[in-house]
């Protein structure tokens, strides 16, 4: 995954997308951030996983919500059409992507803001809420990390009890290949399929992720090194009164004790659940994810 996506070729992809706008908004240290806006209503900030991954996918989100929300797809700084910045560990970690969400809040007016984030995602849902309860009104979380990263080593361990033992030796000979277009698509590809309830919904889906989909793993790296030492959302997290829901999903590769380590510290916590689905609910379950989130938003 060490591609970061030409500024043109991600206009391409929000172009395909139908009628939705690509915006712009400055940060408070002179970063210019893009997002994508579809639709008429309360507005709903949607944020991506990884770290690292754009905010594509999300785009048949707001396709299928736009009907009832105006949805906000951010990239968020170094990924997608936020990809041309400064990348180091003074601009990429978790305080400075807070300070993001505050500052695109600002820009699209309004007290209080709503935020739906997916794994990754959903942890950085979460943090905003910590560093600015007063200022979050709804957060939404699918699939989503736990307010710490105590639990990350069951989720790899359950990403690799889940990958059948072909896409294990399929895996193995990948990673031996010299780096070229294709072997990295394909160690991509052998990654990923655990996330899946249904590996075969998994074969024909996540062409369609990656071609959606870009990544820069600079600066999931960054990130990654940051949350390491400054990912401990349990006690700021509590100062948080606004309204929570969680959609998690029956077969996800996050474990379930993550739920309720969220709920613990939310009790007003609402969750609902998909049945037969992963880590992807959006291109496993799409009907049954977005039928919750229109509820839940």
């Amino acid at each position: 995954m060490k591609k970061i996506i030409t500024l043109s070729a991600c206009l391409l992809i929000l172009a395909s997308s139908g009628a939705q706008q690509v915006k712009s908004f400055k940060t408070t240290d002179g970063e210019t951030l893009f997002y994508s806006t579809k639709g008429a209503g309360p507005k709903v900030i949607f944020l991506y996983g990884g770290p690292g991954i754009s905010a594509g996918p999300m785009l048949t989100w707001a396709d299928s919500l736009s009907g009832k929300f105006e949805c906000i797809v951010f990239d968020q700084r170094g990924t997608g059409l936020s990809g041309n910045v400064k990348l180091d560990s003074t601009t990429i970690n978790l305080k400075r992507a807070t300070q993001d969400i505050e500052d695109l809040r600002k820009h699209l007016g309004g007290n209080q803001v709503t935020l739906c984030g997916i794994s990754w995602g959903g942890g950085l849902a979460q943090a905003y809420a910590a560093f600015y309860p007063g200022k979050t009104k709804n957060i939404v979380l699918v699939c989503s990390l736990g307010p710490d990263l105590t639990l990350m080593p069951a989720f790899n361990d359950n990403m690799n009890m889940r990958r059948f033992p072909n896409e294990k030796d399929s895996l193995r000979f990948w990673n031996k290949q010299p780096d070229s277009e294709l072997s990295k698509m394909k160690r991509n590809f052998f990654s990923f399929l655990p996330d899946f309830y249904d590996h075969n919904i998994g074969y024909k889906m996540l062409p369609k992720f990656f071609s959606a989909a870009t990544f820069n793993d600079r600066m999931s790296d960054l990130m990654w090194e940051d949350l390491s030492k400054s990912y401990n959302l349990v006690s700021d997290l509590k100062d948080y009164k606004g309204k929570c829901t969680i959609i998690k999903t029956r077969q996800d590769v996050m474990p379930e004790e993550t739920v309720y380590r969220i709920k613990n510290i939310l009790p007003q916590t609402e969750i609902r659940t998909i049945e037969r689905c992963g880590h992807f609910p959006d291109y496993e379950r799409p009907k049954e994810l977005f039928s919750l989130l229109r509820k839940a938003l």
